[in-house]
């Protein structure tokens, strides 16, 4: 149900109760929610238990002036939100220590650690005296080394061992070392693993294996994947209370359905990965407010012992299967986004009614067919740059399976291919808020590219001086017609022409409507593959650890991420990785805001276009 048809129907002020044993499809009801945010105080509906199968709302009308003053409310917070960058806004939400852009100039937190070398050392200490004999020439002596961390021996030629200490203290409430740890964190920081640890060490020659393998798995499974979850959880629900504001700022009856975005992604290219991750994003904010990692192999239950083999019952009871699920590849991204969007109700009371998604249907038809949300329809619109996509690849195909020859030149090359796409695209764009001038652009790209001198189709261009048509400025000068640019062969304006009246169809247009794009989900997935790259090796417990600081970079920035896992880990936040951190948010903001500010302007300068209804595809 569209906002339009919202705004003529009453509105649900109350809660709808619905009977336990009815949650599930219901097309005798009205779909209650809606995608837009103003919609929600117009129509929303809970279930509730009632021994009662019926439904009962309760309703009120609201006023043409209500609805009005409603719309300006949420339009005039959705320009604020698009006047500043979607990192800043992000950032402003979530920020709990410097302000972004600024750099933090932190000193007083976190012990420092200090690269020094042995001789460098122990000449310093011939210049001490011995505490008891008072001789000269005390020496550091190496002890038991444990990772990272080495037993240092204070060495008196005559008294022998005077004193001793660890290069480093345990971590609070454990055994395990703080440079250990630290390690590990700034390894994963950076998108390595265990082997690159140990081959920086050694070429430094510190240690000729910085950690065991095992250690380095027992410290991910132990020592930071438990505390991350428990803090992101915290963080998701930070995140769900941003979330809610700035829809209640945008409309003040809001209940609890919101846009998102939902994108899946994997650990490996192809359909042979066996570990996936879904996320959800919140649309108007750019925050994520949940994400699952799946994985449907434990090589761990490969390689490891069998049923009835001797030592299997002391292994099983030891091992954590890192396998979670039996779904294919091509499957996880359904599957994942099933279990998002199920528990989004318990989680954060809030129901994912609108769904920005890329042209797979799977995922939208599993939600649909599963009434994730009993009566309350789920609505799919589609991202504008995967639909734009979709007319290169339609065109190449038609090139690629015709019988006749449609490539090559003067027909349909690669350039002119790029050139339709994106001129596609522009149409698209600058008319997202008309359906019917979208579908006469769509369409009229296509007549100008086919028009020949002896055929012209000009009519749906438009009219006037300042036209991007040549031919429609030359009509309205009155001067003569320019010549055709590309006088395409009969035969291959006849095989375009379905291409674009499939893509042109007011049930696709429709969900086009508003530019919407999944920018966030695609700059999400960058984030978190840099720091668990696609060509290593990875686990579920792997995969799941750089989430949780994906999730908390991505939100947040890396100042709070770093703020946040170390005190997670019980270690003391680093001066030094905070100013880091702070640096480089400060940079991402600058980038960001540089990026904001250029489309501001561009838009400024369309708006001081004479017709600002035409588009610019460019020169055609």
């Amino acid at each position: 149900m569209s906002h339009n048809e919202f705004t003529a129907a009453p509105a649900v002020a109350e809660e709808a109760f619905v009977a336990a044993s009815t949650q599930g499809p219901a097309s005798s009801l009205c779909a209650a929610g809606s995608s837009e945010i103003a919609s929600t105080s117009f129509a929303s509906a809970t279930m509730k238990e009632k021994p009662s199968s019926r439904v009962h709302l309760r309703t009120h009308f609201l006023t043409q002036e209500e609805i009005e003053a409603a719309a300006v409310r949420r339009d005039a917070v959705q320009t604020e939100l698009s006047s500043t960058s979607a990192t800043e806004r992000k950032l402003q939400a979530m920020q709990r220590g410097p302000t972004p852009g600024t750099v933090s100039s932190a000193t007083s937190t976190g012990a420092k650690f200090l690269l020094i070398q042995t001789d460098v050392l122990n000449e310093l200490l011939c210049c001490t005296v011995c505490k008891n004999c008072l001789e000269s020439g005390l020496a550091i002596r190496e002890g038991t080394q444990l990772g990272l961390a080495l037993k240092l021996e204070v060495v008196c030629p005559r008294c022998g061992i005077i004193a001793d200490s660890w290069s480093s203290p345990r971590q609070q409430d454990s055994r395990a070392f703080e440079v250990n740890i630290r390690a590990m964190m700034a390894v994963k920081q950076i998108g390595k693993g265990q082997t690159a640890l140990n081959d920086l060490w050694a070429a430094m020659n510190v240690s000729h294996r910085g950690l065991h393998h095992k250690t380095f798995q027992e410290h991910l499974k132990n020592t930071f994947k438990e505390p991350e979850a428990k803090c992101l959880e915290e963080f998701y629900s930070e995140s769900a209370s941003a979330v809610k504001t700035i829809y209640k700022e945008m409309d003040s009856g809001f209940h609890r359905d919101v846009t998102i975005m939902y994108d899946g992604t994997w650990h490996k290219r192809g359909y042979t990965s066996h570990i996936g991750v879904g996320a959800v994003i919140e649309y108007h904010t750019g925050l994520i407010l949940d994400a699952v990692v799946l994985s449907n192999l434990c090589l761990g239950c490969q390689i490891g012992p069998k049923p009835g083999d001797q030592n299997y019952h002391t292994w099983h009871q030891h091992h954590i299967c890192q396998k979670n699920t039996d779904a294919k590849s091509g499957q996880m991204e359904v599957e994942a986004a099933l279990i998002l969007f199920k528990r989004s109700i318990s989680k954060h009371d809030l129901r994912y009614t609108t769904l920005v998604s890329d042209g797979d249907s799977r995922t939208f038809s599993a939600l649909s067919q599963e009434n994730v949300y009993g009566i309350v329809p789920i609505i799919k619109e589609e991202c504008l740059n995967h639909v734009q996509k979709r007319m290169g690849t339609a065109l190449r195909n038609i090139v690629q399976k015709s019988d006749k020859p449609l490539g090559g030149k003067g027909k349909l090359t690669k350039v002119l291919i790029d050139k339709l796409t994106g001129y596609y695209g522009w149409a698209l764009r600058n008319n997202c808020n008309d359906l019917t001038k979208m579908q006469r652009a769509v369409m009229a790209t296509y007549y100008h590219v086919t028009s020949t001198d002896k055929n012209p189709h000009h009519e749906l261009c438009p009219d006037g001086s300042e036209s991007w048509c040549q031919h429609r400025v030359a009509e309205a000068k009155s001067e003569p017609q320019p010549q055709h640019k590309y006088n395409l062969p009969a035969f291959v304006a006849e095989a375009m022409l379905p291409v674009y009246q499939r893509l042109s169809e007011r049930s696709l247009l429709e969900r086009c409507m508003g530019a919407r794009t999944q920018n966030a989900s695609e700059s999400f997935h960058s984030v978190l593959w840099s720091l668990m790259p696609k060509e290593q090796h990875a686990s579920l417990i792997a995969v799941e650890t750089a989430l949780h600081e994906a999730v908390l970079r991505f939100n947040a920035g890396l100042y709070r991420a770093t703020e946040t896992i170390s005190e997670a880990l019980g270690l003391k936040p680093a001066h030094l990785a905070l100013r880091r951190a702070a640096e480089k948010d400060a940079m991402r903001v600058r980038k960001a805001n540089k990026r904001q500010q250029a489309k501001t302007e561009q838009r400024k300068n369309k708006r001081l276009q004479k017709d600002t209804s035409d588009y610019s595809a460019g020169a055609f």
